[in-house]
């Protein structure tokens, strides 16, 4: 299951590769993919849209598809568009992997 880390800023400048990079995972068809936003430092519009599209990309191809986050930074901007109802979030890396693993 392959997991991403990313770091930095992710907003309208900067969510385009990052979601190129989760669509070749997906494309791929894992049983699973996480993505680490832990040491996200912004997290605008465009790590939203990114989220939204994977996790859509994600359900189409029968991959399972988690979020870990335990920062304000990206929580917020998701519980205040209501996205963190669409997607699986996870405190931690571990959590997130033995989830997705016995879910089928």
């Amino acid at each position: 299951m392959p997991v991403v880390s990313l770091t930095g800023e992710i907003d309208m400048m900067s969510f385009a590769p990052v979601t190129s990079r989760l669509a070749a995972l997906l494309d791929r068809k894992p049983p699973a993919l996480v993505v680490d936003l832990r040491e996200v430092r912004f997290f605008g519009s465009g790590g939203i849209r990114t989220l939204v599209e994977t996790q859509n990309t994600a359900d189409e191809l029968g991959v399972r598809f988690g979020v870990v986050s335990d920062s304000r930074i990206v929580l917020r901007p998701l519980e205040m568009t209501a996205v963190d109802q669409l997607l699986l979030i996870f405190g931690s890396v571990d959590n997130a992997v033995t989830a997705l693993a016995n879910t089928r």
